[in-house]
Order: structure tokens, then sequence, then C-alpha cells
């Protein structure tokens, strides 16, 4: 990934006033489906570009993308971006070669609010057995990974949704 590549949408939204401001965040990334309509879309193409590996990662082998773009409109989250340069298509790959070495995703240890973890999500859970639940606005979104597609890919819940960064 180079510097003004986007692989992961983070949207916001901000209400209230000081010192009661209520803010909330929708990161909006691959979901690594099981079934991923992605890879269906590209192999039944015949590219096969988009692979699945055994630990459940989707990821695109620039190798063997065209550049077709088919894969784009397929993905509920709007998680795969078109890379003018490389005329290839690019998606988070949860930064694979980190996992491979034992690291964790770069979006992980580059966080600046330090709200991002990765891992197994009974783990996670069972790490912050004291989580509150938020009133029920927290929704989890990302606990299907291996899974099929279970969001609309819209923001809903959070009023007036702008790009935190783009």
């Amino acid at each position: 990934m180079e510097l003004g590549e986007l692989w992961n949408r983070v949207y916001g939204a901000e209400s209230g006033t000081l010192p009661q401001i209520d803010v909330r965040v929708l990161p909006m990334l691959c979901h690594h489906c099981e079934n991923a309509p992605c890879k269906a879309k590209c192999d039944s193409l015949g590219f096969h570009a988009i692979v699945q590996r055994s630990d459940g990662i989707v990821y695109i082998d620039p190798a063997k993308c065209t550049g077709c773009q088919q894969c784009l409109p397929t993905c509920r989250y709007k998680a795969i971006s078109f890379n003018a340069k490389t005329n290839k298509a690019e998606k988070c790959h949860f930064c694979m070669h980190r996992i491979d070495a034992g690291l964790e995703p770069a979006c992980v240890i580059t966080c600046l609010a330090i709200t991002r973890e990765f891992g197994d999500y009974a783990t996670l859970r069972a790490k912050h057995p004291n989580a509150k639940s938020m009133g029920g606005r927290v929704r989890i979104l990302y606990d299907n990974m291996g899974g099929e597609p279970e969001h609309d890919g819209s923001t809903a819940g959070f009023p007036n949704p702008v790009e935190c960064h783009h």
C-alpha cells in the first residue's frame, strides 16, 4: 500500500454541544466473506484474481488482476477500490504479510484513536468483559469473518455520515 491509497473508509458524525458531544465512527472495510461476491464475480469471468486463504482472508492477486473493475460493484461494503496508477483493483487484506510474521495489521498499530484491535471475536470479548453496550447503539459488524455478508453497506444509524478521511 502506498500513500494515498484507500482500503478503509471511516465515516463519522458528531452531534451535541460542549461538554456533551456525541461522536460516532463507522469503519467500512472488507469483511472477508466466506462466499465473497467479489471473488465469485472474478471467478465467473475466468480471472481468478481474488483468492481466499485458509484463514479466511480474501485478497486480490495483482499478478492476476486485469483491471476490469467488475468486482467493485459486487461488494456490499464498498471495500474494493481501483488504483489508476497500477490499473488494478485492491482492498484490505489485513496486512496478511504482517499476520504471517506474527504481527498485527498496520491499521491496528497506527490508529491514532487507539480503538482498533485484531483477533478472534471470542478472545477479544473475553479481553474486554466489561465493555458496555452504549445504549444499544453498538453493532458488531465484523464478527462474521468467514461468514456471509450481513450488512447492506449503508451507514444507517449514523446521522449525516461523512468520510473522516479520504
